[in-house]
């Protein structure tokens, strides 16, 4: 199976409000992203926590603004503040702005109203 497969099935559908986007996750211990990371301490790896947002981003805009065909360009802001453990539920929330041709993804990931993770992510039309 693959990684993104399982990160699919460890989610909820990504619901809209006024404020942007949420979405939780629930990875369990077998989640593979956890082997090696660290051994006899899992923790959710950096780079899974960014593809969180990347993957809900492009799918909040792709209901936005579904005539533009977008690839992400860059990750900026990025903080990782508390590890993310097996089982521990995680809430991302996103918002969504326009400067430009481009559009920034803001995104928190937190556990228990706890921040773990914080960044930004540019998506610009693609061929740019």
């Amino acid at each position: 199976m693959e990684l993104t497969e399982h990160i699919s099935k460890s989610c909820s559908d990504l619901e809209k409000s006024d404020a942007g986007y949420t979405r939780t996750y629930i990875f369990k211990e077998s989640f593979p992203g956890f082997d090696g990371h660290f051994p006899g301490n899992p923790i959710l790896p950096g780079v899974i926590q960014t593809m969180l947002g990347q993957t809900s981003s492009m799918e909040a805009l792709k209901r936005e603004f579904p005539a533009e065909k977008l690839s992400l360009q860059s990750i900026t802001r990025c903080k990782f503040l508390r590890p993310i453990r097996p089982m521990e539920k995680l809430e991302l929330k996103l918002s969504i702005k326009t400067k430009g041709l481009n559009h920034i993804s803001i995104c928190s990931l937190a556990v228990k109203g706890d921040t773990a993770a914080t960044y930004q992510l540019i998506f610009a039309p693609e061929g740019l």
